[in-house]
């Protein structure tokens, strides 16, 4: 049975992970990028091999239909963030890049990130 402490740890975890996510759509905001478009550029760049995600990977990483994520990627391709390349190996599959400009920008956002989760940390090792 869960005792008051760990309603009150699980109530501190959900309001911290609200707070970052706050934070984050606002950094996100600061440098011209919805929530959305850095959360498909953090998909792209922290995908596990430097081909890129498919877009039903992306989507996957999203947690979203494959049409939504590549709807999102429309958008940030004509922000020239992205690209679509077709696969080396397989002309059929297309895999989504980041452009330099793309780089630059979630290289900025990212350096912020990681700055506010070193301040989290304490916060959420309490927890």
């Amino acid at each position: 049975m869960p005792t008051d402490k760990d309603y009150a740890r699980l109530l501190a975890f959900r309001t911290r992970l609200r707070q970052f996510d706050h934070w984050s759509t606002a950094a996100a905001a600061e440098h011209g990028l919805s929530h959305a478009q850095h959360q498909l550029m953090l998909a792209i760049r922290g995908h596990r091999d430097g081909d890129g995600p498919t877009i039903g990977e992306a989507a996957a990483y999203l947690m979203v239909k494959p049409h939504t994520a590549s709807e999102l990627a429309g958008r940030v391709e004509a922000l020239g963030l992205i690209e679509r390349v077709r696969d080396p190996e397989d002309s059929r599959v297309v895999r989504l890049r980041l452009t330099p400009d793309g780089q630059e920008r979630l290289s900025r956002l990212t350096k912020a990130h990681l700055e506010e989760l070193r301040r989290l940390a304490p916060l959420l090792g309490e927890i």
